[in-house]
């Protein structure tokens, strides 16, 4: 591959500028018509010699200068022509240099643009990486087929219209095109068509926009709103589009956003032929309301990238305050959402984050919210003191005292109202399977949106490897969960012994409490440990909930697990009572030998997998007649209680 190509007319004017450039090798040489150059591997660095009326020049650099988006160019031109010059090559990214040239001064030119390193800057690469997190955060749970044909870098110069309401993330949208769609390395600039009422105005907004970031790899132009343009500027600005604007960029793509889709018709106030002319790929990202599921997601991500960036804990978000996220009507979309997440966590990061914590610019609407459904019975509500004991549904009592621990927690409370069961579990169950299916994907899709461009990094295509396959082991893992739950049986309830099937499911797991150092403290009632329930269904639940357990304790942290038999603790029927007490994940044991937990981690281990693996279990227990409860007492303790029905 040639370094540096020296074009001229004259061929003893070739051989005195490649002697001044100080060039020996690596050179091709050839006057502007040869067809040499057709051929020829492209160069770092172009010298092109001015002569006579430049028209063999000019069209040397029309011919060639698209297929060299990466080469320097530098124009040898008598000072007396230099006016002229800059007129006929507006449209190419050149250094002029006065003509005969000095030794030192073409030399060193030609030295530093040989020097310079096509590689990506730092700063860009961070960019790059926070775009393409943002964009995940946005979009993961839409599905864009156009967007797929906007990203081939194949198309990279045709014309994108991204169409949505403003907050929805349009402008985001277009930015990662350009980034990750093959014209990496141009300039991108956003255009405010707001501003411009004259197709003048319009065009100097163009030139600003082409004097900063554009450089000689070309120029994406992103008109924000061109729906807002007067009628006369849209068919000026067609005419840029299909013919080229008067501007200096070599190459240049268009992108333009514009308002929703009206009743199947594009956005009121954009012109037939300027839609044809920018719909080469048209992309619509549907507004906040028409995505309901994504609300609750985006809220959670976007608490937890600004908790990280700010050194903060990542909270919860109470189920009430989901509610009311869910609720409203979100006028301004998903940045309105990020903005009230933002707004809120600035204040405090107290967790949970309730309802009337969450920092909207104006109250919500009234009137348009809805009941709240129950809490989930594993979400971290405060600790709630016990009700006294009445005549008529006298306390129920504990397990005996262990030593050193505060008293066994009081019986819950039965909520005095409660939607039917069926209605509950399966938004439940769907909310839930929805979450744990969509993290994984979420990783999954950002790393194969990413694999094109990064295929030739080994470390890249390693840590694809790793994450994908991680992801992939965790969706099948919910589909076997889900597929042993549905096997159940529906052999009709028999005396089953739960105390015993605890000690067994605990001796079962006595490598893992070992090999972490774990200390599993028990109080179980072998006197009358018999429950009324399907053996296949309890066993699933005292499983699933002894794994959970297991895996919320720190290595080196305590489990407590007791069980009574209770006359009156269940609707006022016999019961048998299982607790389960242990440290809650992320907070620190006291110890000051204790290991660390990774607190991040520990949190999405709670969101990936309590929330389906508990309600499932909580399902069974309601089926079988019982009741679960998971709570988290003052963020220190974690308990999780089931009363069963005893035999």
């Amino acid at each position: 591959m040639a370094a540096v190509w020296i074009v001229h007319r004259d061929a003893h004017r070739r051989a005195a500028i490649a002697r001044l450039a100080g060039l020996a090798r690596d050179v091709v040489t050839g006057a502007p018509g040869d067809p040499a150059f057709s051929s020829a591997p492209g160069p770092r660095v172009v010298v092109l010699g001015l002569a006579g009326d430049f028209e063999a020049e000019l069209e040397f650099a029309h011919r060639v200068a698209p297929r060299l988006p990466g080469a320097r160019w530098l124009l040898l031109v008598d000072p007396a022509d230099r006016a002229e010059a800059e007129r006929l090559f507006d449209a190419l990214a050149a250094e002029l240099i006065p003509f005969p040239p000095g030794s030192e001064g073409l030399g060193a030119r030609v030295r530093a643009a040989l020097r310079a390193r096509p590689a990506e800057r730092l700063s860009h690469r961070r960019q790059r990486d926070a775009l393409s997190e943002r964009f995940s955060r946005w979009f993961a749970d839409l599905d864009l087929p156009d967007l797929l044909r906007a990203l081939d870098p194949r198309l990279a110069g045709v014309p994108l219209l991204v169409r949505g309401e403003r907050g929805s993330g349009r402008a985001l949208l277009a930015q990662y095109v350009h980034a990750f769609g093959g014209s990496a390395g141009g300039g991108f600039t956003f255009v405010p068509c707001a501003e411009a009422r004259t197709p003048e105005e319009l065009l100097s907004l163009l030139r600003v926009a082409e004097e900063g970031p554009a450089d000689r790899h070309g120029l994406t132009v992103c008109l924000e709103d061109a729906d807002l343009l007067p009628m006369a500027v849209q068919q000026e600005l067609r005419r840029w589009i299909e013919f080229g604007p008067p501007v200096r960029a070599t190459r240049l793509r268009w992108m333009a956003t514009v308002g929703d889709d009206q009743d199947g018709v594009l956005a009121p106030g954009l012109g037939a032929e300027l839609a044809q002319a920018l719909a080469g790929i048209s992309v619509r990202i549907p507004p906040l309301r028409e995505r309901p599921d994504a609300v609750e997601r985006f809220a959670r991500e976007t608490a937890r990238a600004w908790c990280t960036s700010h050194g903060e804990v990542t909270p919860e978000f109470g189920i009430d305050a989901l509610e009311t996220l869910r609720e409203y009507p979100w006028p301004g979309n998903l940045r309105e959402l990020e903005a009230v997440v933002v707004r809120t966590l600035a204040v405090g990061t107290r967790s949970p984050l309730r309802s009337e914590t969450l920092r909207f610019d104006q109250a919500p609407p009234a009137g348009e919210a809805v009941p709240i459904e129950p809490a989930m019975p594993f979400a971290p509500e405060p600790a709630t003191a016990p009700e006294p004991a009445t005549e008529e549904a006298p306390a129920a009592a504990e397990p005996e005292a262990e030593p050193a621990r505060p008293d066994a927690e009081p019986a819950p409370a039965e909520a005095p109202a409660e939607p039917p069961a069926e209605r509950v579990d399966l938004g439940r169950l769907a909310r839930a399977l929805g979450h744990e299916l969509r993290n994984p994907l979420v990783a999954i899709r950002t790393f194969t949106e990413l694999l094109p461009q990064r295929y030739d990094d080994a470390e890249f295509r390693e840590r694809f490897r790793e994450a994908v396959g991680d992801d992939v082991e965790r969706i099948a893992s919910v589909a076997d969960r889900l597929e042993r739950f549905a096997a159940l049986g529906e052999a009709g309830p028999e005396p089953v012994d739960a105390t015993g099937l605890l000690e067994g499911l605990l001796e079962q797991r006595r490598a893992e409490i070992r090999s972490r150092r774990l200390l599993v403290l028990k109080e179980l009632d072998t006197d009358r440990p018999a429950v009324q329930g399907r053996s296949e269904a309890l066993r699933f639940v005292l499983e699933t909930v002894l794994d959970r357990a297991l895996a919320w304790v720190p290595d080196r942290g305590d489990l407590y697990v007791a069980s009574k038999h209770h006359e009156a603790g269940l609707r006022g029927g016999p019961s048998l009572r299982i607790l389960l007490r242990f440290l809650h994940p992320g907070r620190p044991t006291g110890s000051a030998t204790a290991d660390p937990i990774d607190p991040e981690a520990a949190r999405d281990a709670s969101e990936r997998d309590a929330s389906l693996d508990l309600l499932l279990a909580e399902i069974l227990v309601r089926a079988e007649g019982g009741t679960m409860t998971v709570s988290y007492a003052g963020a220190e303790e974690t308990v999780i209680v089931l009363d069963l029905r005893a035999s």
